[in-house]
């Protein structure tokens, strides 16, 4: 027999990414979560989240379709987790539905990623956005990863954690995923990310070099948005990122991380197993 717990969680952590990554417009109909941001073309922005199986989610399609065509969209399924939709994925193909982007979900214990990732250089917290706020604390003399005093010769490695997407942090994101759709991911996603969240910011030399986003919910935390400038990959960066994350998220009783990571992917695959990250649940989307 299934364990519910175990069968419950890919589902909740589904339901933490859709609050983390928050659409301009969300309806319910059947149980379902319908998302629609104008402007942005990502498909998890644009795209209905089903109910629990038993809920037999495959009865609420009309509703589904009924709410993309109305917004002139194409109707777009998240179907996640995969591993319990079989029936609602047939349903989808039966209707001439085409499969995409398969990804897999991936979690790991807090801890064991702080074990895994060398202290930051400098973890230096940015100050609120907000006027008249304060730091998080002074910040520590710069420190190679193994704890000894910086030399000369080394670059020079910032870390800064602001608690909302600042401005230097969405021009990094601007310049490290490239012109699409981003400045309107910036206007209409990132912006109204729910608190608590972290947005890293790895510089090297003064130049932006890495960033990541985490957002915390309860005892978990998501990791989205982590790039790396083409230059600065395999150097370790990605890791400062999510080890800058992973202690932030251990002060706000978060013990475990998850992120999602497309299946093709397989040099991100392999650095988040080198961290303690493994196999939650997959999903793909449906797309007529």
């Amino acid at each position: 027999m299934s364990d519910p717990q175990q069968d419950a969680r890919p589902a909740r952590i589904e339901r933490s990414a859709a609050a983390a990554w928050p659409a301009g417009r969300t309806e319910t109909a059947a149980g379902w979560l319908l998302r629609h941001t104008p402007g942005v073309a990502r498909r998890r922005s644009n795209s209905a989240l089903p109910p629990a199986p038993d809920r037999h989610p495959e009865d609420g399609l009309d509703a589904v379709e009924a709410f993309y065509r109305a917004a002139g969209l194409p109707v777009t399924v998240q179907v996640s987790p995969a591993e319990q939709h079989s029936a609602l994925d047939a349903a989808l193909a039966a209707r001439g539905y085409r499969r995409e982007a398969p990804t897999l979900v991936l979690t790991a214990s807090t801890t064991d990623v702080i074990t895994a990732t060398p202290q930051t250089i400098r973890d230096r917290r940015a100050m609120s956005a907000t006027p008249g706020s304060a730091a998080a604390g002074p910040s520590p003399a710069p420190t190679t990863a193994a704890g000894s005093a910086s030399s000369a010769a080394q670059p020079s490695v910032d870390v800064v954690v602001h608690p909302a997407a600042s401005a230097d942090w969405l021009a990094a994101h601007q310049e490290l995923n490239g012109p699409e759709d981003t400045s309107a991911v910036a206007e209409l996603v990132l912006a109204r990310v729910p608190s608590p969240a972290a947005f890293v910011l790895v510089r090297v030399d003064g130049r932006d070099a890495a960033i990541g986003m985490f957002v915390a919910d309860g005892e978990r935390a998501g990791v989205f948005c982590m790039a790396t400038r083409k230059e600065y990959r395999r150097r370790g960066l990605a890791l400062t990122v999510l080890g800058a994350g992973a202690r932030w998220a251990a002060a706000r009783d978060c013990r475990s991380l998850y992120l999602q990571v497309e299946e093709g992917t397989v040099a991100a695959r392999e650095l988040y197993s080198r961290v303690g990250f493994a196999h939650s649940h997959r999903y793909h989307y449906r797309v007529r």
